[in-house]
């Protein structure tokens, strides 16, 4: 990696705490005739534009999100422009790897800054868990990164840590934090935090629904800790979230340190990327048994009689109007052209392949303007316009970071395996779905929750929600086993934004069972029918700089690893039976 150097030259520090808004007056320091001082930064200058970009603005949103995990966990399909044949780009990883030691360099100095006051103190334990939630993407997406060693200026070339040792100082980070926060501390920099307004329970919740994150994701490598942790973590004050985490949009004055929130302009600005995939398509026909209140417009033969009713708001049907076409052949008839109607698009609710080249994704079939995409629930102020009309984009939506369903079936999953975690798991699977459908409000009828709580009519793959209707072991990779209910449940209730998780679960678990990327680049996914085989990418390959800048670094962590290949595995990925 590139020399990390000890944390930012004070001069560069002076400028970027100029640039970024403070509870504190700029009078004084701004007419100081002396040149700024290590003193005179204060903690928060760094840490708010550090907490704001590194939940990704703009331009990492599209290449690591939008291009990277919304495909590989196959919450979308890609278009024609961009199609996703599993090819890394090594331009993306290089811009996000740059930018997360930045971040990471600027929180560990804001924490070396912090003072002694019960405010400091508490934001360096805030910039201690957020900096995990940078460490946290970074090595989940590549594996083994410069960890110890990084952001400390004693290393030119620090060493890449294995991800179990990241994980473990990861966990003992968050219990660290959470543990030292007080809650009694002033808020004097409330406008600053973008993401809690210094309220610090929130924060502790965080931490504590983080350190369960990452103790769940190790079942499958290490159960022995992965159990440790999360009932230490359901054993925490302050308990976990309870209400969805947004870093602010709208009205902000930090918002020009990330941009308008891209994800939701984007179905409309370019014709729109965000597709339905025929896997997620599969999860959600009939799940539930909900019947599908069919319009005038709608195609009976490509809509379902029966859905999950976050369905058709996740993905709206077809427009009849003209966000949906007609694909028409001109032939000679008696000396006269005439058109004939191939394929009428409109009224359908149906989605496309994953993983097709670009030829194959213009064809009317597989068009994206031709199958389901986005809701307009996401991106409009109004969540049910007209669908023959285009809505009013709403870019400035706050970015929903973490859902507060989350850990209800973080929590389901622990207790099924036997976990002291304060409750059964049925209830936590539940009380999760009950969380995910309030997200829409009156969309969706309350009467409907309940049915759809004790159907056992299944999806396309086999999956049921009742929880007592299970087939198999409660922890195989059955299709309609409790752990598949719970993981499929999360994987629906993580839509649209936390397709990092639901990639993570994907590659950790293999559940719930996607379909391959059909044309993938060959090498890059284990082929189908392969003992390990998984229809994704398992990892981002590291930047190519990194072979040339850190090479022996590098060449023990891809040793390690069996390679730096899209291929290998993470450490959690540890998983061997395969859903069939």
């Amino acid at each position: 990696m590139k020399k990390i150097l000890k944390p930012l030259v004070w001069g560069v520090l002076a400028a970027t705490a100029i640039a970024v808004p403070s509870c504190e007056s700029f009078e004084e320091t701004n007419t100081k005739k002396d040149a700024i001082s290590k003193n005179d930064i204060k903690p928060m200058y760094l840490a708010t534009t550090s907490i704001l970009r590194s939940t990704l603005g703009a331009d990492l949103w599209q290449r690591i999100i939008n291009l990277g995990t919304d495909t590989y966990s196959q919450y979308f399909c890609n278009d024609k422009y961009s199609p996703n044949i599993c090819v890394p780009n090594d331009s993306y990883i290089d811009t996000f790897w740059n930018n997360s030691w930045t971040w990471i360099n600027n929180l560990s100095q804001a924490i070396t800054l912090c003072n002694n006051t019960p405010e400091e103190q508490n934001i360096a334990q805030m910039c201690r868990i957020w900096r995990v939630w940078v460490y946290m993407r970074l090595t989940d997406l590549l594996g083994d990164i410069p960890y110890s060693q990084a952001c400390n200026g004693d290393y030119s070339f620090p060493k890449y840590d294995s991800q179990k040792d990241i994980y473990y100082d990861m966990v003992k980070e968050l219990a660290e934090a959470s543990a030292a926060l007080d809650m009694t501390a002033t808020r004097n920099c409330e406008k600053d935090d973008p993401i809690f307004s210094a309220d610090w329970n929130k924060w502790r919740q965080l931490a504590n629904t983080l350190r369960l994150r990452l103790a769940m994701r190790m079942t499958e490598a290490d159960p022995a800790k992965a159990k440790a942790e999360a009932e230490a973590a359901a054993a925490a004050p302050g308990g976990f979230i309870t209400e969805n985490v947004v870093v602010w949009r709208a009205n902000n004055a930090y918002t020009t340190h990330i941009g308008y929130n891209f994800f939701y302009p984007l179905p409309h600005y370019w014709e729109g990327r965000l597709t339905l995939s025929t896997s997620m398509q599969k999860i959600l026909t009939n799940l539930g048994g909900i019947a599908v209140e069919m319009k005038d417009y709608y195609q009976p033969e490509h809509v379902p009689s029966y859905a999950d009713p976050r369905a058709l708001i996740n993905f709206n049907v077809t427009s009849e109007g003209t966000l949906a076409a007609v694909d028409r052949r001109r032939r000679l008839e008696n000396g006269k052209y005439v058109w004939d109607t191939i394929a009428d698009y409109r009224g359908r609710w149906e989605g496309v392949q994953p993983g097709l080249t670009e030829a194959h994704a213009a064809l009317p079939e597989n068009l994206n303007t031709n199958h389901s995409r986005l809701g307009v629930f996401f991106i409009s102020d109004d969540p049910t316009p007209p669908v023959k009309e285009r809505p009013t984009i709403q870019k400035d939506k706050n970015m929903v970071l973490l859902y507060a369903n989350e850990p209800q079936f973080l929590l389901a999953e622990a207790a099924l395996r036997g976990y002291s975690v304060g409750g059964d798991a049925k209830s936590y699977y539940e009380a999760g779905i009950r969380t995910s459908m309030a997200y829409y409000g009156n969309l969706i009828d309350s009467d409907d929750i309940e049915k759809y709580l004790i159907s056992d009519m299944k999806n396309d793959l086999g999956t049921s929600v009742a929880f007592d209707s299970s087939e198999g072991d409660n922890l195989s990779g059955n299709r309609n086993s409790k752990l598949m209910k719970i993981i499929t449940q999360k994987y629906i209730a993580g839509f649209p934004e936390n397709s990092f998780e639901a990639w993570n679960d994907y590659r950790r678990l293999g559940m719930p069972v996607l379909d391959a990327f059909v044309e993938a680049q060959q090498g890059n996914v284990i082929e189908v029918g392969a003992p390990d085989y998984l229809g994704s990418l398992r990892r981002f390959i590291y930047p190519a700089i990194e072979q040339t800048l850190n090479p022996d670094s590098y060449a023990e962590a891809s040793q390690r690893m069996g390679g730096d290949k899209t291929t290998s595995r993470m450490w959690w990925d540890a998983r061997t039976e395969v859903v069939r």
